[in-house]
């Protein structure tokens, strides 16, 4: 069968664009402080520069902190307040990975919950416990909220439909972003109808599970263990969790790097409905709903600080939470969006 591949950049400046468009007639220019601190995984870097590269493309100016790799804990969440307390800042974002010693569970709660734009802020994670509709100002992570404007855009229906949540114990352990995407902000997005399992792969019945799934997405730190025969003909696959496996030279010359998701993209092809692998699937649609989030936040706090509007908390939601629609009203809610972990995909 022919299958249908998920192309995200195309979507990313469709939904940066939602948020953008509405700065620009306020003449605002956002701002975000990204924090990294340096680290031996590659990936961070492969992030950081990412994260420069897309930000500056859209128009966002960039507080570039980059912390040397014995940064303590105090140290970086004096960096945090420091952006908390600069109403100049509108975003703040800390990159992942961050070394061994820190941790991303104490330095979230540091973060304004206003100027945080991933969803992950214990504020944000709480509203999605209240019911399965987030309120128009809670941040739906990332993840979540680009897949389901991946699906959107692409017509792949979630009622009625089995999903699994492929990813390993290891990764829920040392991840806690991970853990709280897939154990909480996945289940709380998605219709009621469509149940949702998280299975590790070490588990016995993992491979079965997985071939049972309309909709598979895979989170693994192993790279191309997924093939056809752990997929059901036709079902929807979405690949995260980009691996750093090596560099390449492209065609002007420079090192690149290459990244692998989970799936073994040559296997699934053609045997999956429709596929977004990594790189260049859903990925690209996290960055422009991060963009999204950032303008849409600079917004909410310039027209507070300026009052040439309604105040920020009488700012009216919008009808629909799809972010490939036009929007609802001038001023947007954060989570309008119906649907790459912290510190972006490529």
């Amino acid at each position: 069968m022919k299958t249908t591949h998920i192309h995200g950049r195309s979507l990313q400046s469709e939904i940066a664009a939602t948020g953008l468009t509405l700065t620009a007639k306020h003449n605002i220019r956002p701002r975000i402080t990204l924090i990294s601190v340096a680290g031996d995984d590659p990936m961070l870097e492969i992030n950081r520069r990412l994260h420069l590269r897309t930000l500056d493309s859209y128009g966002i100016d960039v507080d570039d902190v980059a912390l040397p790799n014995d940064t303590d804990l105090n140290t970086l969440i004096t960096a945090v307040r420091e952006a908390n307390a600069n109403h100049n800042i509108h975003a703040i974002m800390t990159l992942l990975p961050l070394p061994p010693h820190l941790s991303i569970v104490s330095i979230l709660p540091e973060i304004d919950p206003g100027k945080e734009v991933e969803g992950l802020h214990p504020d944000h994670s709480r509203a999605l416990i209240a019911s399965n509709h987030p309120p128009s100002d809670a941040v739906v992570p990332l993840v979540p909220d680009a897949v389901l404007a991946t699906f959107s855009a692409y017509s792949v229906s979630l009622e009625n439909s089995r999903v699994v949540i492929l990813t390993s114990k290891a990764l829920m352990e040392s991840n806690p972003v991970a853990n709280t995407v897939a154990r909480m902000a996945a289940p709380a997005v998605l219709p009621l109808s469509c149940p949702v399992t998280v299975v590790p792969i070490e588990h016995p019945s993992a491979q079965q599970q997985a071939r049972d799934a309309d909709v598979l997405i895979v989170s693994l730190e192993e790279t191309e263990i997924v093939t056809a025969d752990w997929v059901k003909q036709g079902a929807t696959v979405v690949d995260f969790n980009p691996n750093f496996v090596g560099l390449r030279t492209n065609n002007e010359g420079r090192e690149v790097p290459v990244l692998r998701g989970g799936v073994d993209t040559d296997s699934v092809d053609g045997h999956a409905g429709v596929l977004g692998a990594v790189p260049g699937g859903v990925g690209p649609v996290m960055l422009g709903i991060l963009v999204r989030n950032i303008a849409l936040t600079a917004l909410r706090q310039e027209t507070c600080h300026t009052n040439t509007t309604n105040d920020a908390t009488s700012l009216p939601a919008a009808e629909s939470r799809s972010s490939l629609r036009e929007p609802a009203n001038e001023f947007p809610p954060i989570a309008n969006t119906e649907l790459a972990v912290g510190g972006g995909q490529a």
